[in-house]
């Protein structure tokens, strides 16, 4: 669930490309702007919110402590 932009993922299909079938993902992505001014993608928020909770109940599920914290 990264912040992502098109420059890296240039680069990674170049190492990996098998592994940015998931990050890579446009229709569940949003714009946004680095800090530096860059262009970068990022996951939608309720998409984010969903991962996350399905993240947490299976984790709790077999591991009940610790908690799982995230903030975004």
């Amino acid at each position: 669930m990264l912040t992502h932009n098109r420059d890296l993922h240039g680069v990674d299909l170049g190492w990996r490309p098998k592994g940015e079938e998931l990050p890579w993902r446009p229709s569940l992505q949003q714009a946004e702007r680095s800090e530096n001014g860059a262009p970068n993608v990022r996951h939608r928020h309720g998409v984010k919110v969903e991962a996350v909770r399905t993240v947490r109940e299976l984790v709790s599920a077999r591991a009940p402590r610790p908690r799982i914290r995230y903030a975004f």
